[in-house]
């Protein structure tokens, strides 16, 4: 009886041997190792964000703040695929210093209700508005400021929600594109003592309804007045003849703004500057 009983003691723990040695050759084995490295992986790295277009929602990118200063000066053929859309204050960018090789659509009193119904960009023997030639020629930046001629409107809640429509419309045009909505540049501060409309203060509220705007439809907005304004706040009566319009120095000074703060590429979806 008791050699039958230490038989099958015996018989058990060869086979509980058995087991263990094959659970620990399997273990070992390299096959399982890279399948558990693989699930060991899977589990605890989250999955990564597909490279997304730029005007996709980031939180990566706090869009309420400025672009801030990049590591260095962007070279000129930067703006080779940009576009610049804007009032007469553009136009002056464009004959007084601004980047050669980009594009420009502008026109005196351009205003964000205009932007989609004044034929002002030639095509072939006519002219068709400025959403029009941008759905015909696709850039992959959009520099765009509207506001100075707005100044005047009764409801500022009016035009902060056609300037929203104007640039959800840009975003659907152009959905690969880097938007950037940039500030109203300022004025003399003769001029804004003494103008009720084109004044400073109605500037910087129309500024503040542009950078909210901006972070909610989450495009780029760059803060372009610094790059003119004195520490008051006001335009140098040195940089204009007229209160509102730059000279060459200053146009070449707002361009040197652009050259200094901006943003390329993406990485999972987030907008990278240059180094």
């Amino acid at each position: 009886m008791m050699a039958a009983k230490r038989g099958r003691w015996q018989v058990l723990n060869f086979t509980v041997l058995v087991l263990i040695s094959l659970i620990i050759l399997f273990y070992f084995s390299p096959g399982f190792k890279q399948e558990l490295a693989v699930a060991q992986t899977e589990e605890i790295e989250p999955p990564l964000m597909p490279a997304g277009e730029p005007n996709q929602q980031s939180s990566a990118y706090d869009f309420h703040s400025a672009v801030p200063a990049a590591a260095g000066t962007i070279a000129e053929d930067y703006f080779q695929d940009a576009v610049f859309i804007g009032d007469s204050r553009t136009t002056g960018l464009q004959l007084f210093g601004g980047p050669t090789e980009a594009i420009y659509y502008t026109a005196t009193g351009l205003k964000v209700d205009t932007i989609s119904t004044k034929p002002v960009v030639a095509s072939g023997k006519q002219k068709i508005t400025i959403m029009e030639a941008l759905d015909q020629h696709k850039f992959d930046k959009i520099y765009i400021m509207l506001g100075i001629n707005e100044l005047g409107w009764a409801y500022s809640d009016l035009f902060i929600k056609t300037y929203g429509e104007v640039i959800a419309e840009l975003k659907k045009i152009a959905p690969a594109a880097l938007i950037y909505v940039q500030s109203i540049l300022p004025v003399t501060k003769k001029k804004s003592l003494q103008d009720n409309v084109y004044n400073q203060q109605n500037i910087n509220k129309y500024n503040e309804l542009i950078q909210q705007m901006a972070a909610e439809q989450q495009v780029y907005f760059l803060d372009a007045a610094a790059a003119v304004k004195d520490d008051e706040g006001y335009l140098p009566s040195a940089a204009t003849t007229d209160g509102i319009h730059l000279n060459p120095a200053y146009c070449q000074l707002w361009f040197d703004y652009l050259q200094q703060y901006y943003l390329v590429g993406t990485t999972g979806g987030v907008v990278k500057d240059a180094s």
